[in-house]
């Protein structure tokens, strides 16, 4: 699940908004309130409990201006889901780098740091990206490609040095055999409106997997379903797959939505789950395999 967009100006004060965020929480008063509705979230989390999943996967935006108010209801929902540490990992989109102080503070991993726990030796300090986390059969590679961008874009950046450290990570020996799923916010590819909104470095991240290879790519970020593919080694194709946000109220084929992979060996099949307005609750409306 991606892009749940929690509201909450709980604790926040003024001075906080003496930067980027004026203009986003006018945003939240202006659309956002309107688009991303915070009960179908409770809706989605009820279907979580109901099909419990091993693992669930949070592709970041859990915030709008990065406030810890917003963080903490993330935290809250979470909770409520019956989900922990051991069955959640987090990772920020870029509405959690709102502003450079967040960022520098590294005040989203001080609050989300027992979901984003290290099972192999980091191969940088605790908190620097990527992280790994093995689940079953899963190796899940978690990574940041959220900058503090200092203007009104929405656009992301890798950066040179956790792109070698993605690199050496998915060359590990620890993770020979697993399945490898890299997790991150921005499509790895242009699929939705100008550079204002992409990722910068995607063309170095493609490299990395041609040359290192992955198994399957989940991302956020451009609140709609999305499928595309990036070259492995050997010429094998590499899924990369984006889902819908978590809290949208638009149309049936934009509607609050969440995906459920099932790995059995090298198959893999995707089923999206979408909140049915009429009957208020979430219902499978796509099963199919990847790859």
């Amino acid at each position: 699940m991606t892009d749940p967009h929690f509201r909450s100006f709980d604790g926040a004060r003024l001075s906080e908004f003496l930067n980027k965020r004026a203009v986003g929480a006018l945003n939240i008063v202006v659309n956002r309130r309107r688009k991303h509705k915070m009960e179908l979230l409770q809706a989605m989390g009820e279907d979580l409990r109901a099909q419990k999943p091993d693992h669930v996967a949070l592709t970041g935006d859990l915030s709008n201006v990065a406030l810890e108010g917003e963080w903490r209801e993330a935290l809250r929902w979470i909770d409520a889901t019956g989900a922990g540490p051991e069955t959640m990992t987090v990772i920020p989109g870029n509405h959690d780098a709102y502003v450079a102080d967040v960022v520098e503070r590294r005040a989203f991993e001080a609050l989300f740091a027992a979901f984003q726990s290290s099972d192999v030796t980091p191969v940088a300090a605790p908190g620097v990206y990527p992280f790994v986390r093995f689940r079953g059969p899963l190796a899940l590679v978690a990574v940041n490609s959220c900058v503090a961008t200092g203007d009104l874009g929405a656009w992301g950046e890798i950066g040179q040095g956790q792109l070698a450290r993605i690199e050496a990570t998915l060359r590990a020996p620890s993770l020979a055999g697993k399945t490898r799923v890299i997790l991150l916010h921005h499509p790895p590819v242009k699929l939705k409106g100008g550079e204002v909104r992409n990722l910068k470095d995607r063309d170095a991240f493609a490299a990395v997997l041609a040359r290192a290879g992955a198994e399957l790519v989940l991302h956020g970020h451009d609140h709609r379903d999305e499928t595309a593919t990036l070259p492995g080694p050997e010429g094998r194709s590499i899924p990369v797959v984006g889902a819908g946000s978590a809290s949208y109220a638009g149309s049936a084929e934009k509607r609050a939505r969440y995906n459920v992979y099932e790995f059995d060996g090298a198959r893999v099949t995707r089923t999206t789950r979408a909140h049915d307005e009429a009957r208020d609750v979430f219902v499978e409306v796509r099963r199919e395999p990847l790859g």
